[in-house]
């Protein structure tokens, strides 16, 4: 028994010289007659699963992950110490013929030739607002009522005041028919009968004369009180503020409750006018044009004007009036361009921008889009290619191959390669990198 117990446990004996087995050996009972032998059976590889090689994997990316964090966070820190490149751009724009043919551009505002601060002749308080902003209104229309309550007392008591005068002056007529009708009777009785004497005669003309007198007296009387009557309702008309022309409200000056005073400069004195009112039929662009300029631009000249609140649509126009005044402080002269063709979407006080054209174009022709155009100082030509710096969103550029052909001294035009509204940066400099970030002016 001892010598198998031996050999059982030589089998059990580790050999260090070998690898170590992947799973421990099960023991085997056998079954003999005097004992129970173990002995090892041969080694079972076994197999690592799909879980374990993630595990492992997630344990490598892990440290990749936090090196290629701290190198974002490195590079966008020294690309916020670093400071960008400071670049002028341009707009890719889309021109018409008239942009391209202009002789002078001026920007200005719109205005109308018939326009005015409608107030009252006489100070009082608004009793009613006829109109609101944006209505037509045509001349002699009622804009607003001031308060008139004491006018009007003040003319019944005027026309009581003549309607008394005018019974007056009817008695003193009637007085004086009769006293007239006595001295032709004491003249006849003086001079045919000789039963009246020369006293009774001159004292009975002496009081058609008086008489005569009294009635002129009470004529001048009403007279009077019809004129005071009629200056009392010129004062009642004068609470109606009404339209001096026609056009259409601008701004409300006042409302119900508030004073209007003539001449009011403020809420202290009052306010000066209830209404704006213009004629938008007549609309213009007021600008000034500087004095190196002003030969450019002629009396009738054509013009085409475009506005801010109307982006796609070009109005035709004309130079009305140039203000034979200049300005010393600017250097400018005041110059007037009528609009040919308004409509509902122009006001007064718009930013415009007028385009004075030359004589050979035809004010009513449509303009007819030319395309897209650039400044030439933003081409580069290399090895035969023309290429722009596109500034993106996030102010990097990138450079882009264009296709071109020249239309003026300062203009090309764009055939492909860029979209209206991009920004392409001004006279690039040769050591520009693709994706270099930039500052652009505000």
């Amino acid at each position: 028994m001892s010598s198998s117990l031996k050999e059982d446990l030589a089998s059990l004996k580790i050999d260090r010289g070998r690898s170590r087995p992947m799973a421990v050996a099960q023991p085997q009972p056998q079954q003999s007659s005097s004992h129970v032998s173990y002995r090892p059976t041969s080694a079972k590889t076994v197999r690592r699963g799909f879980g374990w090689r993630l595990f492992s994997l997630s344990l490598w990316l892990i440290p990749i992950a936090i090196v290629a964090a701290g190198a974002y966070m490195v590079r966008d820190q020294v690309a916020k110490i670093r400071p960008a490149t400071e670049v002028k751009f341009a707009t890719v724009q889309e021109l018409t013929e008239s942009d391209i043919d202009k002789v002078l551009s001026a920007k200005g505002y719109l205005r109308s030739r018939n326009q005015a601060e409608v107030g009252a002749k006489s100070p009082g308080r608004v009793e009613r607002m006829a109109v609101e902003e944006g209505d037509k209104v045509i001349p002699g229309q009622i804009l607003a009522v001031l308060e008139h309550n004491d006018f009007k007392a003040m003319l019944m008591s005027k026309k009581a005041s003549v309607a008394r005068t005018k019974a007056e002056l009817n008695e003193a007529e009637a007085d004086l028919r009769d006293k007239q009708r006595k001295v032709k009777r004491n003249q006849t009785l003086m001079n045919q009968y000789k039963t009246t004497s020369l006293e009774e005669l001159e004292a009975s003309m002496s009081q058609s004369e008086m008489s005569a007198a009294r009635v002129e007296a009470l004529k001048a009387n009403m007279a009077y009180m019809e004129a005071s009557m009629k200056e009392t309702e010129e004062n009642i008309q004068n609470m109606f503020i009404m339209a001096p022309f026609a056009g259409t409200v601008l701004a409300k000056g006042a409302e119900v409750g508030e004073t209007i005073t003539p001449g009011g400069m403020g809420a202290a004195s009052g306010r000066g006018s209830v209404v704006t009112l213009a004629n938008l039929s007549l609309l213009e662009v007021e600008t000034d044009i500087s004095e190196g300029q002003l030969a450019k631009v002629r009396v009738d000249q054509p013009a085409e004007v475009m506005v801010t609140a109307s982006p796609n649509k070009r109005f035709t126009g004309k130079v009305r009036k140039i203000v034979p005044l200049g300005d010393r402080a600017r250097g400018t002269v005041k110059v007037y361009v009528q609009i040919l063709n308004p409509d509902d979407r122009l006001f007064p006080e718009l930013i415009a921008i007028v385009n004075f054209l030359p004589e050979k174009k035809d004010q009513a022709a449509t303009p007819q889009l030319a395309g897209l155009f650039i400044p030439k100082s933003s081409v580069t030509e290399t090895n035969g290619t023309t290429t722009v710096w596109r500034i993106d969103d996030d102010k990097t550029i990138h450079k882009t191959t264009i296709l071109t052909t020249p239309r003026s001294d300062d203009l090309v035009k764009v055939e492909t390669g860029l979209k209206a509204g991009q920004r392409i940066v001004l006279n690039p400099s040769p050591e520009f990198n693709e994706n270099q970030a930039v500052s652009v002016p505000d």
